[in-house]
């Protein structure tokens, strides 16, 4: 836990949209400084990028982050219970992050071309792509985290692993939606059970849970090749009001 008030800055590299941090990085760097297991964290507004922000100890032990005086983001100690739905092979996942690759590359115009977790044009990012598998509303892709996102031991640290937790979400439920709605990450509850290591293969998959109006209810897992689950989360996605 840390003290009082502490400085933290999110460096321009990740990104989510273009001028904010990445919701599942942000969400991570919070659950990090927490140390805990299982975190809850809302996300209040679009957090900036290359900015001194100020994390502030908030309510029952939780962590708040601001921008001035301006609410950012809350975190809290949060039970996650989630049934993970069938895992697709580690060769089905993988053609369904090439189809979702693929598509992405042909979206001209796309916002998070460039996001850290999912922009196909981010050679040092996540490409985190996936695409449905089956009928059941679960997308997927296979995922090798390169070398470069490692800590020194080779693991991933919360930030990158929840960041690759984020945007699974938001696939679950966009194939479902009009080509033009748009939506960003509104909480995320997540736990890594193991660490994630760089050169490992993984699946990783999204499932939409429910809806209810401009709430969009989702679920996300990454599974090893031994289908261990690795980390997983439960989230809330808003669209946004034309």
């Amino acid at each position: 836990m840390p003290d009082t008030v502490t400085p933290l800055t999110i460096p321009t590299r990740f990104n989510g949209p273009p001028a904010s941090g990445n919701g599942g990085y942000v969400g991570g760097l919070l659950a990090e400084r927490l140390g805990l297991a299982s975190v809850e964290v809302t996300l209040r507004a679009p957090p900036p990028l290359d900015r001194p922000l100020v994390l502030r100890a908030g309510d029952a032990g939780g962590l708040d982050l601001l921008d001035g005086e301006r609410l950012l983001a809350q975190a809290r100690a949060a039970e996650l219970a989630l049934e993970i739905p069938p895992v697709p092979s580690p060769e089905y996942a993988a053609a369904a992050g090439a189809i979702g690759r693929m598509r992405a590359h042909g979206r001209g115009g796309d916002p998070y071309r460039r996001c850290f977790g999912c922009g196909i044009d981010r050679e040092d990012g996540l490409l985190i792509v996936p695409s449905p598998v089956g009928d059941e509303g679960v997308v997927a892709t296979d995922w090798t985290p390169q070398a470069a996102l490692a800590e020194p031991d080779g693991t991933l640290s919360a930030p990158i692993a929840w960041a690759a937790l984020d945007c699974p979400a938001g696939f679950a439920w966009s194939h479902r939606l009009p080509d033009d709605a748009q939506m960003v990450t509104g909480r995320i509850t997540a736990r890594v059970d193991v660490p994630l290591r760089a050169g490992e293969r993984y699946v990783v998959l999204g499932w939409p849970i429910a809806r209810d109006g401009r709430k969009l209810h989702a679920g996300t897992a990454i599974v090893d090749g031994e289908g261990v689950v690795r980390a997983r989360s439960l989230q809330l996605w808003l669209l946004l009001q034309a």
